[in-house]
């Protein structure tokens, strides 16, 4: 083989290698998975940098019940509302955790905690009380969009006022004869009434 014909044998195995594997061959395909591995990686790590704050630390006080929610989408608005939609299934398992808290240190306060009858009734009071709860009620307290690839990602922050749940934990209450009796006997379930009897008043009043 002469130099000539040897510079070109050379030359295109170069390019070859250059090039990469061939499509179809197991190297290409081996390849192909590497990058989509590589590129899932860098979105996820780009996803904790933008992570804000309040969506990995919610708010805590004794106001309020808070649940954050994230979604990606290619449109902005559904990539908001399908956040929105997750943070609300959130926030009323949040409520119902919270609510069965509070009838659990109403029973235990009461005595009647070790009532299996009763505890049996609290529960399955508690269970429904989330079908009462309005979940209207919440507020967007904060949003956040970040790019996610070729699509948006949402994080937003849900915010549900303990006034309103609470209300309707004492009203489902006042309207159980077994729990009533029982609850009644409780200093905490006394104090939570009369607040709400306070400020049902001041805003009859208003």
């Amino acid at each position: 083989m002469n130099r000539s014909a040897l510079c070109a044998v050379l030359g295109a195995l170069t390019l070859s290698a250059c090039a990469g594997p061939q499509p179809g061959t197991p190297a290409w395909t081996a390849d192909q998975a590497q990058k989509k591995q590589e590129a899932r990686i860098e979105t996820v790590k780009a996803s904790v940098d933008d992570l804000p704050s309040w969506y990995a630390s919610p708010p805590d006080d004794e106001f309020s019940i808070y649940a954050p929610g994230t979604a990606t989408s290619t449109d902005l608005q559904f990539a908001e509302d399908k956040a929105v939609l997750g943070a609300k299934r959130s926030l009323a398992d949040r409520i119902n955790s919270r609510l069965s808290s509070k009838m659990k240190e109403f029973l235990s306060e009461s005595g009647a905690g070790e009532n299996t009858q009763v505890m049996a009734e609290s529960e399955r009071m508690t269970s429904n009380l989330i079908t009462e709860v309005n979940l209207s009620g919440y507020a967007v307290t904060e949003k956040k969009f970040v790019p996610a690839g070729q699509q948006y990602r949402a994080y937003v922050l849900l915010q549900y006022p303990l006034g309103s749940a609470n209300r309707i934990l004492v009203d489902q209450v006042n309207k159980n004869t077994l729990l009533q009796g029982k609850v009644r006997a409780s200093k905490a379930f006394q104090e939570l009434e009369k607040d709400i009897q306070d400020a049902r008043k001041a805003g009859a009043g208003g």
